[in-house]
């Protein structure tokens, strides 16, 4: 069994199994204003038998559940309605009634229905649990992640709330960019190992270039490895310009730029995105657009692609 333990197993009187895992708990939980954890367990296990990401589904039933309540969508659906998550989950997966239209996403279902600000994404992925005006450096991350708003391209948590390996300000804006690099060059190499990002959270890259070089008999660093996730980042930058995405793909929903947390320990804070994006362009080596300049093309072994960026 893996030592790490992220998993459990749980059961209600309907079912019994893994999970619900913490960002699944928050989906159907926090952000659907629920607080029924039979409900929530019930809806991981229907999610996992029918194949959808609890982030999503769960973002994308919150996001139609303020639709409604706005009056932009006719349905049943509100926040707190703790009986509708497992019937909405059924017909998202089998593409039925309203559940047609959740299972394309919170971003097609919010801009049908006039209002894609309401869609809580970055590129057309929902986000995690991590609030970007609580933690500046989470914000940058989304906004600039490959894939859009992903936790798992880079993690700002440890650095930003857990103190691992050491707790930097998490409002803090300038210099934030280069932790940032960071995170998503090693979670790339990572990434490329196959192995489990939480074990990074326990031992540092340095780690990670031992065993390989135990591995494979080929001496490697700690920077080698780093350079091989900027290399996969950079190339993969390359792939979305080439598919059509800009610099204004790089950014965050409205709200998180413009509307302050009203209570709690963020009170008053928005993302400051828009400083951290230019410091985060001229740290990556790109241009002010975001696009790789081909001298760090050159540097990364990658100057048969300077095409790409033309």
């Amino acid at each position: 069994a893996c030592p790490i333990g992220c998993t459990r197993i749980s059961r209600t009187e309907k079912v019994e199994g893994e999970g619900p895992e913490y960002e699944t708990t928050w989906a159907f939980g926090a952000s659907c204003g629920i607080h029924d954890l039979a409900a929530i367990i019930e809806a991981n296990a229907l999610c996992n038998d029918l194949g959808l990401d609890t982030i999503s589904a769960g973002s994308t039933i919150a996001c139609a559940m303020e639709l409604t309540e706005k009056g932009a969508l006719d349905s049943d659906l509100r926040f707190g309605r703790s009986d509708l998550l497992a019937p909405t989950l059924a017909e998202m997966g089998e593409r039925r009634g309203l559940g047609a239209e959740l299972a394309d996403g919170s971003l097609r279902l919010a801009t049908k229905y006039g209002h894609p600000e309401l869609s809580m994404s970055s590129k057309g992925l929902e986000m995690p649990a991590y609030d970007p005006r609580g933690m500046q450096g989470q914000g940058l991350l989304y906004a600039t992640s490959n894939r859009g708003a992903c936790h798992m391209r880079g993690n700002m948590l440890g650095l930003e709330v857990l103190g691992l390996p050491k707790l930097i300000d998490r409002f803090q804006v300038q210099g934030k960019s280069s932790y940032v690099i960071l995170h998503q060059n090693a979670s790339a190499m990572i990434d490329s190992l196959v192995i489990c990002k939480f074990t990074n959270l326990g031992v540092a890259e340095e780690y990670f270039a031992r065993v390989l070089t135990a591995v494979t008999g080929v001496p490697y660093s700690t920077g080698d490895l780093i350079k091989v996730g900027e290399r996969v980042w950079n190339l993969e930058r390359l792939y979305n310009l080439r598919e059509g995405f800009t610099r204004q793909d790089d950014t965050l929903p409205p709200r998180l730029l413009s509307e302050a947390v009203p209570e709690g320990p963020s009170k008053g804070w928005v993302s400051k995105l828009e400083p951290m994006l230019a410091e985060y362009y001229r740290a990556r080596g790109w241009d002010e657009q975001g696009v790789p300049k081909v001298k760090k093309l050159a540097e990364l072994e990658l100057a048969e692609l300077v095409r790409v960026t033309a």
